[in-house]
């Protein structure tokens, strides 16, 4: 079991460092980048995308933790890569700062779902 501090601790550098930091919040969060916001690996593919499932996953765990705020910001980034771009029929697994996606119809980001569970208590 983790402190919740601990937690918490976590929670604000991954949300500083992967989603403040990457194009300025604007995406979501991106999979792999360092304290900075720069990518850990800039020659490969999935530290610079934004993959939907896993953001939602971050967002219930930043509700369960007391941070709604951040939640909801969170989602509302990669809510509006999703409809902006026509994918809400399609939800891709990842996206790109370039605009581009992969993995539409991809089952993990029906994690969105999970955001809903914290909220309600699994009811």
């Amino acid at each position: 079991m983790v402190p919740p501090e601990c937690a918490v601790s976590a929670l604000e550098t991954v949300y500083e460092s992967c989603f403040l930091k990457f194009n300025e919040g604007e995406f979501g969060a991106a999979n792999g980048v360092m304290l900075n916001g720069s990518p850990e690996n800039p020659n490969a593919t999935h530290p610079l995308e934004v993959w939907t499932g896993i953001n939602f996953g971050l967002a219930a765990f930043l509700v369960q933790m007391g941070m709604e705020e951040k939640a909801f910001k969170l989602t509302d980034a990669v809510v509006k890569q999703i409809y902006e771009n026509g994918l809400q029929f399609r939800t891709p697994e990842a996206i790109t700062a370039g605009g581009t996606f992969r993995a539409s119809h991809y089952l993990r980001a029906m994690a969105i779902w999970a955001i809903y569970g914290v909220l309600t208590n699994f009811k």
